[in-house]
């Protein structure tokens, strides 16, 4: 889960991921997740991840499919909601890890999203990135749910935002592992938080997860 760690490192001063305790940082009401990012009294920013696999590799994963997430973002600068998958390496293999980021959103931005690939090598070479920049209304994603979606396939990864398809890029011959589930409200991501509310929550309505035929 190597990019669970990337995530935190970059968000290390603006967010630490809690383990949760009731009440905090995950909370539902009439069927709706809420995932709050809070600056407690000493000044430090705390929030919440959730991965379908936990660190012994025991849940929900799969190589290829469609999945999709229902969520209303957060508003203002320093928010960095995520929405994404990552490969399943087994221990000891050198493989390199598929990371393929549905929704990355940067809260000084409110007109556009990021969709992007990642290849992590393990071998020490060059870690690869491909992003497309999604433009929306302005406001658009903090003011009403958005389907944000992405199908990998054989050939090629797609991203979708309300059923509509946004980008398309080249599925990596390298993509042999099965890809987990992450959802998480970080904070930062290279931009100030100094003006970010505080609390802030991304609400997320499902999130859903289908198997291509004939795989």
């Amino acid at each position: 889960m190597r990019r669970i760690g990337r995530r935190r490192d970059a968000a290390s001063g603006d967010a630490t991921f809690a383990n949760p305790t009731t009440g905090f940082p995950f909370t539902t009401t009439n069927g709706i997740l809420s995932i709050e990012a809070l600056k407690d009294a000493s000044g430090n920013w705390q929030s919440g991840l959730l991965a379908s696999v936990d660190a012994n590799g025991d849940g929900f994963a799969q190589q290829y499919g469609y999945w999709e997430m229902r969520a209303k973002l957060p508003p203002g600068p320093g928010v960095w909601p995520a929405f994404w998958l990552d490969s399943l390496v087994p221990a000891g293999s050198t493989d390199p890890s598929y990371e393929v980021d549905a929704l990355e959103y940067y809260g000084q931005f409110n007109s556009a999203y990021n969709a992007s690939i990642h290849i992590w090598p393990k071998d020490g070479s060059t870690a690869t990135t491909t992003t497309q920049t999604v433009s929306v209304t302005p406001d658009a994603l903090t003011s009403d749910y958005h389907v944000y979606g992405v199908s990998v396939e054989a050939d090629w990864t797609i991203f979708y935002l309300d059923g509509t398809e946004m980008w398309r890029v080249a599925t990596p011959a390298s993509h042999t592992h099965k890809l987990m589930i992450l959802v998480d409200l970080a904070l930062g991501g290279g931009w100030p938080i100094t003006d970010t509310p505080s609390p802030s929550y991304m609400n997320v309505d499902y999130i859903r997860a289908y198997k291509l035929t004939g795989t």
